[in-house]
């Protein structure tokens, strides 16, 4: 009699770390609130000094760039605290067609920044835990809404979010 096993498939992928993100939206005012507030067990892009992460938010109206701001770079952790907040403007009717891009940045002083990993959070959301962090907060006006998000690879989000292709 054969035994069956169910394995939880990762797809060979290397765990990028993970994002703790908060969003909110207050209608009156038209602005799109965002707390980055930490990062977890970050793939470590320099082995000799740890990583320095940050983390850049971009927000994309349809596919179109349309603002880009980033936290400060926290040096030599793979856990950093940020509790940063920003601020982007989205009119109401066009909330339906934001999408945030959150991509996490190794610092590098000598060459161009490493790429960790990257979430789409907003009409191209790069995946379920994203598309439910948005609904969330448009149930939820004026309240913020708080939700750990795993990273993606480059290659993931480009594949099934449109926004993702629109950023750096």
């Amino acid at each position: 009699m054969g035994t069956c096993f169910a394995f939880m498939e990762k797809k060979n992928e290397v765990e990028l770390g993970e994002l703790l993100l908060s969003l909110n939206y207050l209608p009156s005012a038209g602005r799109l609130n965002v707390d980055v507030i930490r990062a977890k067990q970050l793939l470590q892009t320099d082995v000799s000094q740890g990583s320095d992460p940050f983390v850049k938010i971009q927000l994309v109206h349809g596919l179109k760039l349309v603002k880009t701001k980033k936290t400060s770079f926290l040096r030599g952790t793979i856990d950093p605290f940020y509790n940063e907040s920003f601020s982007f403007k989205v009119p109401q009717e066009e909330l339906e067609n934001a999408s945030l891009v959150f991509t996490v940045f190794g610092h590098n002083m000598k060459s161009s920044n490493d790429f960790i990993g990257r979430i789409v959070i907003g009409q191209y959301s790069s995946g379920p835990s994203e598309s439910n962090h948005w609904r969330r907060m448009l149930n939820t006006h004026r309240t913020a809404v708080e939700q750990w998000h795993s990273l993606r690879s480059r290659a993931e989000c480009d594949r099934v979010s449109p926004a993702s292709l629109e950023v750096t």
